[in-house]
């Protein structure tokens, strides 16, 4: 055999073997036909060769051998910690460049109106947030604006930022810190707070003389927690105000509500025998002025109303329970009683009432 033909089949050999190697690491690299999303949570510091592993476990990969070469090939070497959504469509390229951008999916978080702490908490929790962290960084963050400044301390208040979380939808990274998803949650406050101008009210409003930011959020709280209807709002504001004018304790169900689930213990009616004689500061029956902090989270419409209460001379008001989640208001007790009365009368039967006229 010549030198030539020597050396072609010594060329076509070694072709050979690199076609058969690229296709076998093509098909390494390649993985299984995916029909739906895979989720891939990198931890942090993970190696090149840890991430090839993680992406094989998850059968986004054959096999890993060859990624970490692979990825310092298309120089995609600086791939980030977090959480991962693959679509059956992406290629090895494309998951590359979603790791290295640390295009994190992020979780959708809804908060309602009038939720507590424990509630948001809960939410957070099935979302796959660590709800424990969460709460204890409530007391330990440090503060970011200026408004938490001004948030009175009682060691009544088990959470001293209960109130103050915004609701609002919200969208995180599953690697989102506590400390992170709470001012977030904040700074929404703060917008409006300072949207409302809040400040100049307080000062301009004779009526609030002797009310703090937190105490109007402390009224805005028990507003949100008792009306449903905005157009009532300013209204149980002009209630709560002018049973602090007189020193007549606010009996305000939610806060009964609210004193419960500090306890652990979930309430939706509250009844006599809850309150009468049980000695607790956000009891409202038996305490007078208002209680130590708020007792929800609050919108605006709810705030705005704790600004500007309605001049009136109701002081007392019971729920219609005629699906119009409006309320009866009365100036004096006899009044309430029949309002009572015919709020019972609706609960029981269902039926039509006539409006209150007032």
């Amino acid at each position: 055999m010549t030198w030539f033909w020597r050396i072609f089949f010594t060329f076509v050999l070694l072709a050979g073997w690199g076609v058969l190697g690229y296709f076998y690491v093509d098909f390494t690299l390649g993985s299984p036909k995916r029909t739906k999303p895979v989720e891939v949570e990198i931890p942090s510091e993970s190696t090149l060769q840890e991430i090839g592993e993680i992406l094989e476990q998850k059968r986004l990969l054959r096999e890993s051998t060859f990624f970490r070469y692979y990825a310092k090939w298309k120089n995609q070497t600086n791939l980030r910690a977090g959480t991962f959504e693959i679509l059956p469509n992406e290629t090895l390229d494309q998951i590359l460049v979603k790791i290295a951008e640390g295009k994190e999916n992020k979780v959708k978080i809804v908060v309602p109106p009038g939720w507590t702490v424990y509630e948001i908490a809960d939410r957070l929790e099935a979302k796959g947030f660590d709800k424990k962290a969460f709460l204890e960084a409530l007391n330990n963050k440090k503060p970011r604006y200026a408004f938490e400044h001004k948030i009175a301390k009682s060691p009544d208040r088990k959470y001293k930022l209960e109130g103050y979380l915004y609701p609002d939808t919200y969208y995180f990274k599953p690697s989102e810190k506590p400390e992170e998803i709470i001012n977030t949650m904040l700074g929404q406050f703060n917008a409006h707070y300072e949207k409302l101008n809040l400040e100049q009210k307080l000062q301009s409003n004779p009526r609030l003389k002797n009310m703090t930011l937190d105490k109007v959020v402390t009224v805005a709280s028990l507003i949100q927690r008792e009306g449903q209807d905005k157009q009532e709002l300013p209204r149980i504001a002009g209630v709560i105000y002018n049973r602090l004018d007189i020193r007549m304790p606010l009996q305000v169900d939610a806060s009964i509500v609210f004193m419960y689930r500090e306890q652990g213990k979930k309430v939706t009616r509250v009844y006599q025998k809850m309150y009468k004689g049980v000695n607790h500061p956000y009891n409202t029956y038996i305490n007078y002025g208002l209680p130590p902090g708020p007792i929800s989270n609050i919108t605006m419409e709810a705030l705005a109303a704790a600004v500007n209460p309605e001049k009136h001379k109701f002081l007392y008001y019971v729920t219609r329970e005629d699906g119009t989640k409006r309320h009866f208001f009365a100036t004096n007790f006899q009044q309430h009683q029949q309002y009572n009365a015919i709020s019972k009368r609706n609960r029981e039967k269902g039926q039509a009432i006539p409006t209150n006229g007032e």
